[in-house]
């Protein structure tokens, strides 16, 4: 990947927590603390800021330097390869995951006759011409994307303000404060964008800028998160959030502006297959980056058919043999405190080795 701004870092980052906040943790987050989801929002915002802070922190003694090359000053090269495995399979279950709620709305909404490998398929294309578009194309069009995303999250909340049940609010502690506090602290796995940063420093054309993209990215990842949960818990009862369309989606059809404005759900979905098709660019494209470090090949282009292969193949794996519920709800949160708590001990420890060389 070539050397990117601040702006599009911000925009990338930002990326790789929308898909999952959109079609995945927001409807988990609403089911699973009701009234309480607002607070437990801002609770999971809290921690997602202090582990960013914390990231930057321990990134500071190795600024500009890739994750992995760290993991390898650690442990050597098995431990980078042991790592970079760990990171690589969690990235493309976040994909297969993602893809498998997508396709699934999408198979309600419009192609119910369709099988969804076909979808599948397509959706996994638009994968593979983004890991072979010259001068990172995908980058650029994300950059042109989030803000589109973002106002059409901020639109479906002012849009629906007449709708809004104030009393879903009530009782404040939802399921209680157990569910809120303690059990609701596994919904952190919202923050994909987290991961994400982990591997950003090295492809900053300033490096030093880090904490500030990392900080702000975080920030912005947990107003959308905040907007698009109140949107779906002061319009929606329990039963919508946990059906299988994106509650926010449903939240769409319920606008109108006079008679001009009416049915902007199809719109809605138009520029949420598109942030697909980014997010699909963004994290393949990471993916290919790990394989690249811990493989040492020189040319990654041919590798990248095999990759969208093996996305393809997990998409329709996890579709047909998992219950998607489990793997969404449990698996996935799972997997999410794995690899956040392998990359920061990863980073104490060479911050530690780091010291114990000066000494």
């Amino acid at each position: 990947m070539e050397k990117i701004n601040n702006k599009e870092a911000i925009s990338l980052t930002i990326s790789c927590s929308l898909g999952i906040t959109v079609f995945i943790s927001s409807q988990i987050i609403a089911s699973e603390c009701l009234s309480s989801s607002l607070i437990n929002t801002g609770f999971i915002s809290l921690i997602a800021m202090g582990l960013t802070a914390i990231i930057c922190i321990l990134y500071k003694k190795f600024i500009g330097i890739s994750f992995l090359d760290i993991t390898e000053f650690v442990g050597g090269k098995f431990l980078k390869f042991i790592v970079g495995t760990a990171f690589l399979f969690y990235f493309i279950f976040t994909l297969a995951i993602v893809l498998c709620k997508a396709v699934n709305c999408l198979q309600i909404v419009y192609y119910p006759m369709t099988h969804p490998n076909y979808t599948v398929l397509l959706f996994v294309i638009t994968a593979a011409i983004a890991c072979n578009l010259k001068n990172n194309g995908f980058l650029r069009a994300t950059f042109i994307l989030v803000p589109i995303v973002i106002v059409a999250i901020f639109f479906i909340f002012a849009g629906n303000l007449k709708n809004f049940n104030y009393e879903n609010i009530f009782p404040l502690m939802g399921n209680g404060v157990k569910a809120t506090f303690i059990e609701g602290t596994t919904n952190l796995f919202t923050f994909g964008g987290i991961a994400y940063i982990l591997f950003l420093p090295q492809n900053l054309k300033r490096p030093d800028k880090f904490m500030s993209v990392s900080l702000i990215s975080t920030a912005i990842s947990s107003i959308l998160l905040t907007f698009v949960t109140a949107t779906i818990i002061l319009m929606f009862n329990k039963n919508v959030t946990s059906g299988q369309l994106f509650p926010l989606y449903i939240a769409v059809r319920y606008i109108e502006f006079g008679t001009f404005f009416q049915r902007l759900d199809s719109a809605f979905l138009l520029i949420m297959n598109i942030a697909i098709c980014s997010f699909l660019g963004i994290y393949s494209n990471l993916c290919l980056g790990i394989i690249k470090e811990i493989t040492n090949i020189s040319d990654i282009k041919p590798l990248s058919y095999c990759f969208v292969l093996l996305l393809y193949a997990s998409t329709i794996l996890i579709d047909a043999k998992f219950e998607l519920e489990f793997m969404q709800n449990i698996f996935f949160k799972i997997l999410f405190f794995c690899v956040i708590s392998l990359g920061l001990i990863i980073l104490i420890l060479a911050n530690l080795k780091k010291e114990f060389q000066h000494e």
